[in-house]
């Protein structure tokens, strides 16, 4: 029996639609479908597909939607994103890099976005990209408490009244503690330091006289506050007073009692004069027979001054008063103030 020889048969040049959209191989008792990347054989084994990537993968083009093209795919990309080279991705665009992102002042990037902001002491406009100066002085009068504030550009100064003092930064007004800065501002009292001032408690026997600082003594005598006697001299110390009996008063000062001058003795009357005692004092009379204030006393020439005395007799002065030298047949009398005629 002859045996016939068997020779292959070549699919892909009997049949040129034969792995259409691949390239066709062909083999021994058959053939191979060599498929381009991005395709597929069809379950027959005989046509190259395109692969849908799209479909296959949610994770494709992050930031983008996915589309497919022929042996492939692309991605188009949100808002805020730009394609990579390979058109496969899709990556942040940093607007800040492109003229600021028309931020007036700071830019901030973000993924897919970004977004403008300000400087301390200016706000963000509508527009979302320029900047405007706050007023500070206007949005919060009381910010400089204890001060004038003052807007400048960006930010503000306080200029503090007196009893405040300004902060390092010029920003606020710290209360300034009197007492503390001098230990003497309330002398003769208790200094008790205020918001921008300080009160003084002052000690008995002082007060707060108005346009001076600290304690002024009470002038008990010049204002009546004493309980001196009526007799007696108010005298004011430091914070109090004294009283002092006048000359010829006796006592403490709170009750004087008279000096009796003429029982004490501590008088100045002549010798030939009475002392009479008065409140506070005392006077003198010079006696009978005697002329002058009292302090000073002389003798009264009564026989000058009446001629007609010690008739029937010789008058003859002494001291205080006189007596009669009588004639012979007269006899003075008990007192030698007259002469009398003898008894029969």
């Amino acid at each position: 029996m002859m045996m016939k020889n068997c020779m292959d048969i070549n699919e892909c040049e009997r049949d040129p639609l034969l792995c259409r959209g691949g390239i066709c191989m062909n083999t021994d008792g058959s053939f191979e479908c060599i498929c381009p990347p991005g395709h597929e054989l069809t379950a027959e084994g005989n046509t190259c597909i395109d692969i849908n990537e799209c479909s296959l993968s949610d994770n494709l083009c992050r930031n983008g939607r996915c589309v497919n093209v022929i042996g492939t795919y692309q991605c188009s990309c949100d808002s805020g994103f730009q394609a990579t080279p390979d058109r496969q991705g899709c990556v942040d665009i940093d607007e800040c890099t492109i003229t600021n992102g028309g931020c007036d002042t700071h830019c901030s990037n973000s993924e897919g976005s970004y977004e403008c902001s300000c400087s301390e002491g200016y706000a963000l406009m509508p527009d979302k990209r320029s900047c405007a100066d706050i007023d500070e002085c206007e949005d919060n009068p009381e910010i400089c408490d204890g001060g004038q504030c003052t807007n400048i550009p960006g930010e503000y100064r306080c200029l503090c009244f007196d009893g405040f003092m300004a902060s390092l930064d010029m920003k606020t007004c710290i209360d300034v503690n009197e007492c503390d800065l001098n230990p003497n501002i309330c002398l003769h009292g208790e200094c008790e330091n205020t918001k921008g001032s300080f009160i003084c408690h002052c000690q008995l026997g002082y007060f707060v006289k108005k346009g001076t600082t600290g304690c002024t003594d009470i002038d008990e005598c010049e204002i009546g506050a004493h309980n001196c006697d009526m007799h007696a001299s108010c005298i004011n110390v430091p914070g109090s007073f004294k009283c002092k009996c006048r000359s010829g008063w006796l006592g403490d000062g709170l009750k004087c009692n008279d000096l009796d001058e003429c029982a004490t003795e501590e008088h100045k009357c002549n010798l030939n004069a009475n002392c009479v005692n008065t409140p506070g004092s005392y006077r003198c009379a010079c006696r009978d027979g005697f002329n002058g204030d009292g302090f000073s006393c002389s003798d009264v020439d009564e026989c000058a001054d009446n001629v007609n005395l010690c008739e029937n007799g010789q008058c003859l002065n002494a001291p205080g008063g006189y007596r009669c030298e009588c004639e012979m047949g007269f006899n003075p009398t008990e007192d030698s103030k007259a002469c009398q005629g003898e008894c029969p």
